[in-house]
């Protein structure tokens, strides 16, 4: 008897193409629709570099990490490449941060490894580093960062020897719940094909493709500068500068990558509200420059105020920060996860896992039902989709 189900994913960014490679290495049937080419930048599951780390102050999200970083060393081993620069990961602030303190409690309760700083002990560890004085750091031997773009064509590179079909340049326009259980994606051109499961992991894209639902999301466009170095490269190389989060002021960054010159700097705070995701993107504010500039002048003293690369990306956040995952009601074989929040790419390899074995009914170990889809719809939702 043939078990397989013909599942649909739509969004072949970091979470579709995991999910992807998942579905297909058990043997179903996969198509993936993407709407651009694979590896586009024009979402948020590009670039260089992510951040990865254990270090959060929530410890539902350091337990998931615990997980994500078992399903990255087994994507590594199988696409046989280096997707992970583990490099340390500093996480600082004020000695009474609540959130350096909520942290350091949440690394305790897991019992994982780390250390923590005073001032003078991080420049004497990590000399390029600046603290004041009354600042401490954590640091997490653990933590590092993931080449995103590589590990999405690792992930799709997979899939597709595991007999999954990834369709690229294919934009959904609708997707169909019929009365027998199956359901219909229409894609540009009117195309349609039938699934058993269709999971959609479209990034800003998903409030779309169900604007029905009125999810509460924020799209918002982010920025990225690379600072070019003036003196002591030595001390920006992965060996002695972790990726590291100013806890105080949201601003993170990372040590030289080895494919664009100088370092990656950024702040998490949510930048402008995009509300047409078809419009062109502007480039990188001048005002925000100079706020990078600033800020490293205080930390990194040995960065120059060259700039080598900037770059646009989008966040889709949710009002709290958590991810949406769940099933669409009304459409029972139909699953999303969504709203990544700028600090998901981390967790891709997972997400894609969860979804995966939910769509096959293989539930999660964690309770995650504060990731349901209740939580997010807005009160003016018609009846009949609150029904959960």
């Amino acid at each position: 008897m043939d078990n397989r189900l013909k599942i649909a994913v739509v969004g072949i960014g970091g979470t579709g193409s995991a999910t992807c490679r998942y579905l297909a290495r058990s043997g179903h049937i996969v198509i993936g629709y993407e709407q651009f080419e694979i590896g586009h930048q024009k979402g948020s599951s590009h670039g260089e570099s992510r951040i990865i780390r254990y270090t959060y102050p929530d410890i539902l999200y350091t337990e998931m990490m615990s997980d994500a970083y078992k399903l990255w060393n087994e994507l590594e081993n199988e696409a046989n490449e280096t997707l992970f620069v583990k490099c340390g990961g500093l996480y600082f602030g004020a000695e009474d941060c609540s959130d350096v303190l909520i942290t350091e409690k949440a690394l305790i309760d897991t019992n994982l490894p780390y250390k923590r700083l005073t001032a003078e002990e991080t420049t004497q560890h990590y000399p390029a580093v600046h603290l004041k004085s009354n600042e401490i750091a954590l640091y997490q031997a653990d933590s590092g960062y993931l080449r995103a773009t590589k590990c999405v064509l690792a992930n799709v590179r997979l899939a597709r020897e595991y007999g999954a079909t990834i369709l690229e340049n294919t934009p959904v326009t609708d997707i169909i719940p019929l009365n027998n259980g199956k359901t219909i994606i229409r894609t540009s051109g009117s195309n349609e094909d039938q699934f058993d499961r269709v999971i959609v992991t479209a990034g800003p894209w998903i409030s779309k493709l169900f604007s029905i639902l009125n999810l509460a999301l924020n799209i918002t466009r982010q920025q990225i500068v690379y600072l070019n170095i003036k003196k002591n490269h030595e001390y920006f190389h992965s060996s002695q500068f972790p990726v590291w989060i100013d806890a105080n002021t949201h601003m993170y960054g990372f040590p030289m990558d080895g494919q664009i010159v100088g370092v990656k700097m950024a702040s998490h705070q949510c930048g402008q509200t995009v509300t047409d995701l078809d419009a062109p993107r502007s480039s990188v504010d001048e005002d925000y420059i100079q706020l990078i500039r600033n800020y490293a002048k205080q930390r990194f003293p040995d960065l120059s105020e060259e700039i080598t690369y900037s770059q646009t990306c989008l966040y889709t956040n949710t009002f709290n920060g958590d991810f949406i995952i769940d099933q669409i009601p009304e459409m029972a074989n139909v699953f999303i996860v969504s709203g990544c929040s700028g600090h998901g790419f981390k967790f891709t390899v997972l997400l894609g896992k969860i979804v995966a074995d939910l769509a096959t009914g293989k539930p999660y170990s964690r309770d995650i039902s504060r990731f349901y889809l209740k939580n997010f719809l807005t009160k003016d939702l018609p009846q009949e989709y609150r029904r959960l």
